[in-house]
């Protein structure tokens, strides 16, 4: 069956409309959004037939990408280039992520919310908590422009709180990052999904400790898949001081600090603001996840398979495990080591994965 595109309105998320398109690039990454682009070729009059101001308008629409009939990428058309001496139209989508920019954890969406009670959610867990925050982000009026055909985990009780202000208008997508950052959050991700017959589009939120998903690759095998393979280690964003400055100014100022001085390498302190924090238990929590996502080189390991292997885009799910074994690497003994899927893209061809050390 391979790939298909369609167009879906966003007033129903249904309405599927075959876009047949030259080119369709995409992707999914884990805890923050994606995007690409659809190219379509409006002169042959088969492809013409399909494209419309209706199917392709800016916000109106969402464009999906489907593989051997599921679902794996949904994106908003943000933008479209008409080049009618070319006889193309491009058109830029981006996903979801790229929405919780676009939406406030409010209670009062306009005047008022600067004086409201705030929001305060107490004994969940960090990935309820993220639930919680998607779940204010949809709310408002009129309800049918804020809700989404979105499913979110089931509340789950923890030792976490968080309490949400109004007058500091927090997005979602950075409510979300602060949950992320913070020791022991969660990682996020969107999976896009077919519902019912005929078909609408849906989300389902996955949130907490993302582990599904296990493949295999012998990347020094004679008729081996992998191609384009890229190993890279990157210490620019290393710190093993990370100094975090909260709520208050001056003396008054709320500060924690973290170090780890585990190697050989020079001091490298990273001082950060969050202005907004005034907790001190979270704030020192924001402080040691910095750390220990910052106190050794960041190493990646990247390369494409073909869309028609043995791993479909389907089967790939965005913190999953795969053992992989190369040879030949400087920072990188030959032999089998497992990493964890961060981001995946296509097009009508390859999948282009990268990868991140476990525990890194």
């Amino acid at each position: 069956m391979g790939w298909k595109y369609y167009s879906v309105g966003t007033d129903t998320w249904g309405g599927k409309v075959e876009m047949p398109a030259f080119d369709f690039t995409g992707g999914r990454t884990l805890n923050t959004g994606n995007g690409g682009r659809m190219v379509l070729n409006v002169r042959d009059p088969w492809v013409a037939e399909a494209v419309s101001y209706e199917t392709i308008r800016p916000l109106h629409r969402v464009l999906v990408a489907e593989f051997d009939g599921n679902a794996v990428y949904a994106g908003f058309i943000t933008g479209v280039d008409e080049d009618p001496d070319a006889g193309t139209v491009t058109v830029d989508h981006t996903d979801i992520w790229w929405l919780w920019e676009r939406r406030y954890v409010l209670s009062v969406r306009g005047d008022g919310d600067q004086s409201a009670a705030p929001m305060t959610y107490t004994n969940r867990t960090l990935a309820t908590l993220a639930n919680l925050v998607v779940a204010r982000g949809m709310n408002g009026s009129p309800s049918d422009r804020y809700a989404l055909p979105l499913i979110t985990n089931a509340d789950v009780v923890g030792t976490d709180s968080r309490t949400y202000y109004g007058y500091k208008f927090e997005s979602v997508a950075d409510a979300l990052k602060e949950l992320m950052d913070t020791t022991g959050g969660p990682d996020i991700d969107f999976d896009v999904q077919w519902s019912g017959y005929p078909h609408t589009l849906r989300w389902v939120m996955r949130s907490g400790s993302l582990t599904s998903g296990l493949w295999e690759w012998d990347a020094t095998a004679d008729k081996t898949e992998v191609s384009n393979l890229k190993f890279k280690t990157d210490a620019l964003k290393v710190a093993n001081r990370v100094i975090g400055a909260g709520e208050g100014t001056e003396r008054k100022m709320l500060v924690r600090d973290d170090d780890s001085f585990t190697t050989t390498a020079p001091a490298l302190e990273r001082v950060t603001n969050y202005s907004g924090m005034s907790d001190g238990a979270q704030l020192q929590a924001r402080v040691t996840s910095d750390l220990q996502t910052s106190n050794d080189p960041t190493q990646q390991i990247s390369f494409r398979i073909p869309v028609n292997g043995s791993v479909k885009p389907g089967d790939l799910i965005l913190g999953g495990t795969a053992r992989v074994k190369t040879s030949g690497l400087y920072f990188l003994d030959a032999g089998w080591h497992n990493w964890r899927l961060i981001q995946w893209d296509f097009d009508r061809e390859w999948i282009t994965m990268q990868f991140q050390q476990v525990g890194g």
